[in-house]
């Protein structure tokens, strides 16, 4: 490619900072009416455009940002104290095995404590989402998002550990020998 003085290397396009070309790309009609009205539309489409598209709403207390977070917080409650999935473990590895009523409360109460925190985190997800408008953050609705199906599948784990918890039979008095 050939270097001229005036226009660079001639059949390749300019980096350079100089703008030397037009900066008119309106259509250039004869009358000069019909451009003022095609600028008058251009602005009205341009505010059309601005007003869908919304800043982020301010976060606050009740905003979808803040019940995406509590959801997730209560979530990690739920999945990091263990008790669901170790119940649903050793409810299934119990079988037909007899189990006293005393024990069959205490796995009841863990399952349903650890039930409704999955509950509630999911509850609140729901509620983030239902709560977000065209303003909302992405990474807020992904949250809420994330955070309702994984909330879900544990409420459906905890009902499924519920249903596997065998009937209590009566504590047996110890046996006495006898002899």
């Amino acid at each position: 490619m050939p270097f001229t003085p005036g226009h660079g290397y001639v059949g390749r396009l300019s980096t350079s900072l100089e703008n030397t070309g037009p900066t008119d790309h309106s259509p250039e009609t004869d009358e000069p009416g019909e451009a003022v009205e095609h600028d008058e539309a251009t602005e009205a489409e341009a505010a059309e455009e601005s007003a869908f598209m919304a800043d982020p709403r301010p976060g606050g207390v009740l905003s979808t940002e803040t019940f995406g977070l509590v959801a997730l917080f209560l979530l990690a409650i739920t999945m990091f104290s263990g008790q669901l999935i170790g119940l649903l473990t050793t409810v299934s590895s119990i079988g037909d095995q007899p189990v006293t009523v005393a024990q069959v409360a205490q796995l009841n109460t863990q399952i349903t404590v650890s039930g409704t925190l999955a509950a509630a985190s999911a509850l609140t997800a729901a509620l983030a989402l239902v709560l977000s408008g065209t303003g909302t953050r992405d990474w807020a609705r992904w949250t809420a998002s994330a955070v309702l199906i994984t909330g879900l599948l544990l409420v459906v784990v905890a009902v499924l550990t519920y249903l596997q918890v065998p009937a209590g039979v009566a504590q047996q008095p110890p046996m006495m020998p006898t002899g």
